[in-house]
């Protein structure tokens, strides 16, 4: 065990001493077992933690052109990436990369819980190249580097926590009541509400900085008219609820009802009305 922990020791330390620049280096060989002109960094397995990055290294063997091996050895970099959020992924061409504002984005093989589309990398760069040609065969190695601030951003987005905040004058039986929506958005829209924070007017971007999580329901339920006639009790309740991404500030979703309650006490006829209205909006999911 000792030998091996001093071992990727060692190429951690050659890895580092070696990631310098990000320049494309080529070998030609007689055979795959033709190793010793690869840089150290092409040994390391994985990924490598480096100060505020994390490197992925990618591989590929016998492609017919070398632009294909690197495209190839870069497709199983990022596919790395992926397995580093807990999607398992197979070695297919799942992800892919586009030009987006002239900036590279690479999709991932995990779909956002909410829109469905495949979530992007929109920060790396490529360090290091390194492609070998066996008879007339390619191999590539690509060196991807991640910042974490980066990978943090994903991990909100893969995770899709989110928080909620409640304005109410019939608080108390509202608070028990709203939180019947939250297996029913995770189910639906995979988000999952796990924190309650105060109402405020404060901006999505304000609520990601103290959160750090990737949505925001806002809800006010109002008791908007009650009534009593001959001992029954009346209560009209509206309901409002908006649905925020707090990673772009973009609303996602509204929606209101109002629902009527009848009863014989004031208490069973606020709930029945808030019950009525919730059930409508659960219906609109």
């Amino acid at each position: 065990m000792k030998i091996k922990f001093f071992s990727v020791i060692l190429l951690s330390i050659l890895f580092i001493a070696s990631c310098g620049s990000s320049s494309t280096r080529s070998s030609a060989g007689p055979s795959a077992s033709s190793t010793a002109a690869r840089p150290k960094w092409t040994e390391i397995p994985e990924k490598i933690d480096r100060g505020d990055a994390v490197f992925f290294i990618g591989s590929s063997n016998y492609s017919k052109s070398e632009d294909d091996a690197i495209k190839q050895a870069s497709q199983d970099a990022f596919n790395k990436v992926s397995n580093f959020f807990g999607v398992s992924v197979k070695s297919t061409l799942v992800d892919e990369q586009t030009l987006i504002n002239g900036v590279d984005s690479y999709k991932l093989a995990i779909n956002s819980t909410l829109t469905g589309k495949q979530i992007e990398v929109k920060n790396y760069q490529i360090k290091e190249k390194y492609t070998e040609k066996i008879g007339k065969e390619f191999n590539a190695f690509v060196l991807v580097s991640i910042p974490k601030s980066e990978l943090a951003r994903i991990q909100i987005e893969v995770d899709a926590f989110g928080v909620w905040a409640l304005k109410s004058n019939v608080s108390e039986p509202a608070a028990d009541k709203m939180r019947e929506l939250f297996p029913i958005l995770d189910n639906k829209k995979g988000i999952k509400i796990n924190q309650q924070i105060d109402f405020s007017d404060k901006t999505p971007a304000e609520i990601f900085d103290a959160t750090k999580k990737a949505f925001f329901l806002k809800i006010e339920c109002n008791e908007i008219k009650a009534e009593e006639n001959n001992d029954e009790f009346y209560s009209i309740i509206e309901i409002k609820i908006e649905l925020f991404d707090l990673m772009t500030g973009k609303t996602l979703n509204r929606w209101t009802s109002e629902g009527k309650g009848a009863a014989y006490s004031r208490e069973d006829a606020v709930n029945g009305g808030i019950t009525k209205a919730l059930n409508e909006i659960i219906g609109q999911l």
